[in-house]
């Protein structure tokens, strides 16, 4: 099942970038399609420096069935890597259109943002 295109828009200052450069990137989350191997979460990058390009991200199905990450989650894990990867992206070094998330990031994002609750009794 495909969602409707979502109209969700951030706009960040590129990491490493001057304040003399002044570049701006703005992201645009498109909305994910369901494929047989898992989740395809879409952006859209615009730069003032670049012309616009359209990234995916693929979460695999077992990973939300292991609860490596909650559905509700996975957008903005997908926001997060891009943008920390176009901090550090390069002319000589351009970030693939296409990625799919690690178990290792999946891992990392859930310690971050949902540890363990411990009881207390």
């Amino acid at each position: 099942m495909t969602l409707p295109l979502a109209p969700c828009l951030k706009t960040a200052a590129r990491a490493g970038a001057s304040d003399q450069e002044g570049a701006t990137v703005q992201i645009q989350y498109l909305g994910f399609r369901t494929k047989p191997r898992g989740r395809d979460y879409l952006y859209r990058v615009t730069d003032t420096k670049s012309e616009k390009r359209e990234f995916t991200f693929t979460i695999s199905n077992q990973a939300f069935a292991e609860k490596r990450v909650p559905y509700q989650d996975a957008a903005d894990l997908c926001y997060q890597k891009l943008q920390k990867a176009l901090g550090v992206e390069t002319a000589e070094q351009p970030l693939p259109l296409h990625s799919t998330l690690s178990d290792r990031e999946l891992d990392e994002y859930r310690e971050k943002h949902r540890p363990v609750k411990r009881r207390t009794w």
